[in-house]
C-alpha cells in the first residue's frame, strides 16, 4: 500500500536580474525531469509570496514554494532518491538558484 505525503521546498533566485531565467528552468526543466526520474514524485505546484502577510509575522527568508506531491509505498525510499537524484548530476541544476544567501530549505510533510 503506497503513502502519501508533501515535500515544500523554499527556494530564492540568486537576483531579482536572475528571476526569469529560475522561474524558466524550475518549470520547464526542474519540475518535468524530477517527476520523470524519481518513482513516486506525482506532480508539484509552485507558489511566489504574496503582499498580503499577518501583522508581525517575520518575513519568509525564500520568496519561492514548491509543494511536490509524493506516493510511494516508502517515503523515506523516494526522499533519498531525490537527494540521490540532486547530487549524482541526474537533475540539470541552474547557477539562478540562490545556495548561499538563502538556501534552499525542504521539509516532508505526512497526514496527520
Amino acid at each position: 500500500m503506497s503513502a502519501s505525503a508533501l515535500l515544500l521546498a523554499y527556494v530564492q533566485p540568486t537576483s531579482p536580474a536572475d528571476e526569469p531565467e529560475f522561474n524558466r528552468w524550475y518549470d520547464e526543466v526542474h519540475i518535468p525531469q524530477l517527476i520523470e526520474r524519481v518513482p513516486g514524485v506525482r506532480g508539484a505546484r509552485r507558489y511566489h509570496v504574496a503582499d498580503a502577510q499577518f501583522a508581525g509575522a517575520p518575513a519568509p527568508a525564500n520568496s519561492y514554494l514548491t509543494v511536490y506531491e509524493i506516493d510511494s509505498e516508502n517515503i523515506a525510499d523516494t526522499v533519498a532518491e531525490i537527494n540521490t537524484a540532486m547530487s549524482d548530476g541526474s537533475l540539470e541544476l541552474t547557477t539562478t538558484l540562490d545556495g548561499e544567501v538563502s538556501p534552499p530549505v525542504m521539509h516532508v510533510f505526512q497526514p496527520a
